[in-house]
């Protein structure tokens, strides 16, 4: 089954995930538990949020991209919130103030041309990066439906479930946004040969979730792993026609030891974009060129860029 999402008519997209690094090694913030949204809460990292963001859009729509707009609910789920000291309450209001966070974005910058979506991140149950239990399929679809009603409530075009390794908590979740009819978007990481944590290979990854669930994801992606990791996961086969977007890290590195390096990694912005475009000409059915960890406009500008460059240069299938 092909990639979904008929709203996005074949428009080009990016998306930008990772601010969290951004936040901690350029601004200074320390984040508990990674948690970015508590930013909301402080003056500062509010204005450094809008700025981090604003420069992202407005790098896409000036290569004539449009933008969805998420990220930094990826930690705001329950156990998280009660490692911060939020109620259930709380954390579902911070949720919803963070859709209005990215609501801005959308009335200053929307047109036909760069459309603007709010997609609701969804970050695992534990730690994507130091994996230790995983939730099983009832287990995840319980723990996860909260977040996402949360998200209805909010009124999101979509969830993202962001480097996510576990099968069966992707089945739980996609479960858990079927019953909340709310579209979901899969994006796993596989950093590992272009393998999950658990060793399955993308294809098998998708393959598994698309039979135990009828193929309820719109479509898949692959984030926080750089391009020269994830490519040997790249295999030929039917099953790349599931995938609708790459976003990457800005360096091929354990991103476990890029958040212990004390300092950002932020690569080559030119490189980047020059790897994504290849990829785009590669599988031109894919709509959705973001980043993830260490990147930020710069990176942007430049994957927008090449990859539009390429697309318009390339004939689409």
């Amino acid at each position: 089954m092909q990639a979904k999402r008929p709203d996005l008519a074949g428009k080009l997209m990016t998306t930008g995930g990772g601010f969290e690094t951004w936040m901690q090694y350029v601004d200074g913030f320390k984040l508990r538990h990674f948690c970015g949204f508590e930013l909301l809460n402080d003056a500062r990292g509010l204005s450094c949020m809008r700025d981090y963001h604003r420069k992202i859009v407005e790098a896409a729509v000036a290569n004539g991209f449009g933008v969805i707009n998420e990220g930094l609910h990826y930690r705001a789920s329950r156990e998280w919130g009660e490692l911060t000291g939020y109620s259930r309450e709380a954390l579902e209001e911070i949720n919803i103030r963070g859709v209005e966070f990215y609501r801005d974005f959308v009335r200053e910058y929307a047109s036909p041309e760069t459309p603007m979506l709010i997609g609701g991140a969804i970050g695992p149950r534990g730690d994507a990066y130091n994996v230790g239990r995983t939730p099983d399929v009832a287990e995840a679809e319980d723990y996860h439906s909260e977040q996402i009603q949360t998200f209805c409530k909010a009124g999101v075009d979509h969830v993202t479930a962001m480097t996510f390794s576990s099968v069966e908590e992707t089945i739980g979740l996609a479960r858990a946004a079927k019953s909340a009819n709310m579209p979901l978007v899969v994006s796993f990481i596989a950093a590992n040969q272009g393998r999950l944590h658990g060793g399955e290979t993308l294809q098998e990854a998708i393959e598994c979730v698309d039979t135990a669930t009828d193929n309820v994801p719109e479509y898949y992606m692959v984030n926080c792993t750089h391009p020269t990791e994830l490519e040997p996961g790249l295999t030929s086969g039917d099953w790349t026609t599931r995938l609708g977007g790459f976003m990457p890290n800005a360096v091929a590195m354990e991103t476990l030891d890029l958040c212990k390096l004390g300092h950002l990694e932020d690569g080559d912005p030119k490189e980047l974009g020059a790897q994504m475009a290849r990829l785009a000409l590669r599988f031109p059915h894919i709509n959705v060129w973001g980043g993830c960890c260490g990147t930020d406009g710069r990176h942007i500008g430049e994957i927008t860029r090449q990859v539009g460059n390429a697309r318009r240069t390339s004939p689409r299938p």
